[in-house]
Formats: structure tokens, sequence, C-alpha cells
């Protein structure tokens, strides 16, 4: 079930904690976007309630002072906040069945909203969602990519530190980085890591 919420005070929603973090270097982008044409579209929330009762974990992280968790949209969340607006529009919904990563990449593995170490991350903790079943082949033919596309994706994980800042400061190309993360992995499966805990 889903319900729109025409604008919702910015101060009692808070971004998925255990979102990737990869392209916050694009808030400029945003800010210049909103700046121009105001927030076009609401952003994807769920219930504080629904978000701890999965997640209770999380308690310390999304205080009583958030009503809502923005699970979708979330960069336009954190460039609306640092513009120092008031208000946002927001699309509540349940909690995804799967898991927020799952969500997260069937909503934007299309767009340019993920960067590729998002995207890496993401599907690594999709995978990982108890009661996951599919072999990673068939979830990657699920989302419309190819299992080398997915297993490429993974592999960038293998990457140093310094490597990936630099793919997501767009200072090494993703081929550039395919290559390095190819010869990195040497045929080894990728074990999950710590955004698999977002389910």
């Amino acid at each position: 079930m889903t319900r729109l919420i025409e604008e919702q005070p910015v101060a009692e929603v808070i971004s998925w904690p255990e979102r990737p973090r990869h392209t916050l270097p694009r808030e400029s982008q945003l800010k210049a976007s909103l700046v121009k044409h105001g927030v076009e579209y609401p952003i994807t929330v769920v219930s504080r309630e629904a978000y701890l009762k999965r997640l209770p974990r999380q308690t310390n992280c999304v205080q009583r002072c958030f009503s809502y968790v923005a699970i979708g949209d979330y960069h336009w969340l954190e460039a609306v906040r640092s513009l120092g607006w008031a208000r946002i529009p927001v699309l509540v919904r349940d909690m995804p069945q799967d898991s927020i990563a799952a969500f997260v990449l069937r909503r934007h593995r299309h767009d340019d909203y993920l960067g590729p170490l998002d995207q890496a991350e993401l599907l690594r903790a999709a995978l990982s969602a108890p009661g996951r079943t599919e072999s990673q082949n068939a979830y990657a033919r699920s989302l419309g990519w190819s299992p080398t596309t997915a297993s490429q994706r993974l592999a960038l994980l293998k990457l140093t530190p310094e490597k990936q800042a630099a793919l997501s400061a767009n200072e090494l190309s993703i081929m550039e980085a395919r290559q390095m993360a190819s010869t990195r992995r040497g045929g080894k499966s990728l074990a999950p890591g710590p955004l698999a805990s977002s389910r």
C-alpha cells in the first residue's frame, strides 16, 4: 500500500542509514536542479515504525524525532536538506518484502542515480537477503542485466579503497576499473560485506 503526502518536514525524514555513499559528489548537480526546478517528484519513504520493526538494531540511528526513513531518492533528500529547505514531498510505502537493497536496485538500476559501486553494494546485499533462492545469474536477469554485468559489478568491490574513490570521482573509467577488478578477483566469489546486513 502506498499513499502520497504532499509535503513533510525535512527534519522528520532520515536517509536509510545503511545506504551506499559512493555518489555523494553529485550533490552539487542535484542542488542546481532543485534550485532551478524544485522537487518535481516525491521521494520514497517508509514509516519509522515499519522500518524498525524489520530492523530493530537501527533504533539508535532512527530516533523518535524522525517519522520516516527515505529508501528511494535519498540523495535528493540530502540535497534538499543542505539547501536549508523546510519541506519535501514524500510517497509512503510498505517495507519491501525482500530487502531495501533489492528495492533500491530495482528502482534505480536503469538511471544514473546509482554509481557502479552503489550498484555493486546493493547487488551484494540483495543476493545475501535471507530466503533468496535465485542464483546470481537468475537474479541478474530479473533486473534486466546480463550475468556478466552482475559479475563485473561485484568485482568492483575487490578494488582498493583508493581505486574505488577514483572511480566514484570519475578519475578512473568504468572500463579501467573492470580490468583492474578482474585481475584482483582471481576467480574467487565475493563474501557478503557490511551492506548485506541491510536486510
